[in-house]
């Protein structure tokens, strides 16, 4: 999947963004604390909730996106907005003496157009079309895409709407959070080859996990650029281990934790003294070679728990590696903004609830990377 253009509005929290228009593979939203850049990827975000079927107060969208197969799609609609008292405490209503029924958010209106304008589903609240054929009444609050997902026409779409990924992996805890229900032996089993890892829904850590159990050349290509990020580092390993630390939360399964060995060091160190630069630096280069063809990888704040060291090449990684894949970031770090090329910033402002994006190339920037920066900082300055 890649998003081409994207406007968004909640009318319960009284916010929205105008259209952004998004390149191939990276765009980097830039900006003051403050000014709504994790508001933009948390928006992303909730269209693939809404493919699940998840309504969302007052929500308002429309997005232009294409799939693997290069097929390019409109999809756009608009939920109801419940009080907020409704909101936020989910007031139940009796609709039986057996069953209730927590109050959501309706569809107001929800279209899918394919790229010759052919309208695949149309539905406002007096009815419903799919490919032009009236359809019974069905769920008033849940999207049409996710209720027609085992459709053929449709199912390529949730998969694709599916490859959206908020990661976060600046906080070590939240890794043990991300696990799947089976355990190691049944993942080993269940994952053969290097292209079923990588179009599997499971966290980026079983991946890499499985990669180094099958000895596969890909683990060997991640490790290297591991280390020449970390030249101090000389090897690294994942091992199944006997963590149970969230255990009575989870009931998780034995985990498999990464090691790596420092030079002149004689034990190996496991992840738990490892600093958080270097977990997360691991995990981003995995993203890079192992989520599955077509993801939108969302970074909030790109730059933490990255050292100085790591940010030079990792953002080269992003806009060169894997063209298959595209990363929305965040950022405020002049590291960050200085070393990937002005032609991918959006440059992010807000007033009261309407969040502007704008193309650096509106502010006439310096021709060198360097005078955009400087221009671009002066800027980002006056926005306080």
């Amino acid at each position: 999947m890649k998003i081409n253009s994207l406007r968004i509005k909640n009318n319960f929290y009284g916010w929205e963004f105008e259209k952004v228009d998004f390149t191939l593979n990276l765009t980097l939203f830039v900006g003051i604390s403050g000014v709504g850049k994790t508001q933009i990827l948390n928006a992303i975000d909730s269209l693939r909730k809404v493919a699940n079927g998840e309504s969302i107060n007052g929500l308002e969208w429309e997005i232009a996106f294409s799939i693997v197969s290069s097929e390019n799609y409109l999809w756009k609609g608009a939920f109801s907005v419940l009080d907020k008292e409704t909101s936020m405490f989910t007031k139940r209503k009796r609709i039986s003496s057996e069953e209730d029924e927590i109050i959501k958010p309706t569809i107001l209106f929800e279209e899918l157009t394919d790229a010759g304008q052919n309208l695949i589903i149309e539905r406002d609240t007096e009815k419903i079309l799919f490919n032009g054929n009236p359809m019974p009444k069905l769920s008033s609050h849940e999207s049409m895409v996710h209720i027609l997902k085992e459709e053929k026409s449709i199912q390529n779409i949730v998969q694709a709407l599916n490859k959206i990924k908020l990661t976060d992996h600046a906080s070590k805890e939240d890794m043990f959070f991300s696990f799947s229900s089976k355990t190691l032996t049944q993942l080993k089993e269940k994952y053969k080859t290097l292209d079923e890892i990588k179009n599997s829904n499971e966290a980026m850590r079983i991946k890499l996990f499985l990669c180094y159990e099958y000895g596969l050349e890909v683990f060997e290509i991640i490790k290297e650029r591991f280390m020449d990020i970390f030249p101090q580092v000389e090897d690294v390993k994942i091992e199944q281990t006997d963590e149970k630390r969230f255990a009575h939360v989870l009931e998780l399964t034995p985990v498999p934790v990464i090691f790596i060995k420092e030079k002149k060091v004689s034990r190996w160190i496991t992840e738990g003294r490892m600093s958080s630069g270097m977990l997360r630096t691991i995990l981003h280069i995995s993203e890079l070679f192992l989520a599955s063809d077509g993801s939108v990888i969302l970074i909030d704040e790109f730059e933490n728990s990255l050292g100085i060291n790591c940010i030079d090449i990792l953002t080269d990684d992003l806009i060169h590696e894997n063209h298959a894949l595209q990363f929305i970031a965040t950022s405020h770090h002049p590291y960050i903004i200085n070393n990937i090329p002005y032609e991918y910033w959006k440059v992010v402002s807000r007033e009261g609830g309407h969040i502007k994006i704008e193309n650096a190339s509106s502010y006439n920037l310096g021709k060198s990377k360097q005078e955009a920066f400087i221009q671009l900082t002066k800027l980002l300055e006056n926005q306080i």
